[in-house]
């Protein structure tokens, strides 16, 4: 075997096989860390696009609130459309989700001081939304749309909510939407 592989190999022996230079693999690092990079500035340049959209959403939410407040008569909570403000609550929660995969804490800590002032709003017209991660979903409150791998949960609880269900006392005010678990086999 071995004159087979003197007659097509090369004559070199094994020990003295051309190991990669230092300029290689500074470049091949290089390479990398220049691919990292990139896939950073897209993932923050999706987070401001979604922020946009929040706040365009709170926005129009407050806008929507400030024209109904100006009214001559005064307009009760059942009366007030709360579907942009909970639409806006709920891309902001998904806004903050992916600041904290991104590892960006002053946009987090940013985030979560809007989205507690806004809940302030909610519950200041005794309304409560509920967001169920890791519990059984209530066929009652909320359906369920999909499912969404989480290996920390057990199977077939919340692992994401899309839309957050809204409460007032005992009364449902918008059904909520949900995915569960559904662990890989």
């Amino acid at each position: 075997m071995s004159w087979l592989s003197s007659l097509f190999g090369s004559s070199k022996p094994t020990s003295e096989v051309a190991q990669p230079a230092d300029d290689q693999v500074i470049q091949q690092w290089a390479v990398e860390l220049g691919e990292l990079v990139q896939k950073t500035a897209r993932a923050q340049a999706k987070l401001a696009v979604k922020l946009d959209d929040v706040a365009a959403r709170v926005e129009g939410g407050f806008a929507n609130l400030e024209a109904q407040r100006k009214t001559s008569e005064p307009v009760s909570a059942e009366e007030v459309d709360w579907e942009e403000l909970l639409d806006a609550l709920d891309l902001l929660e998904a806004a903050l989700a992916s600041a904290e995969v991104v590892a960006s804490p002053a946009l987090g800590d940013g985030l979560r001081g809007v989205l507690r002032r806004l809940e302030r709003v909610l519950s200041s017209h005794s309304l409560t939304r509920l967001k169920p991660r890791g519990e059984l979903p209530d066929g009652r409150l909320f359906r369920v749309v999909g499912t969404h791998p989480e290996p920390e949960l057990p199977e077939g609880v919340v692992s994401r909510v899309v839309r957050a269900a809204v409460m007032r006392g005992e009364q449902l005010v918008r059904e909520g939407e949900v995915l569960t678990n559904r662990r890989s086999a």
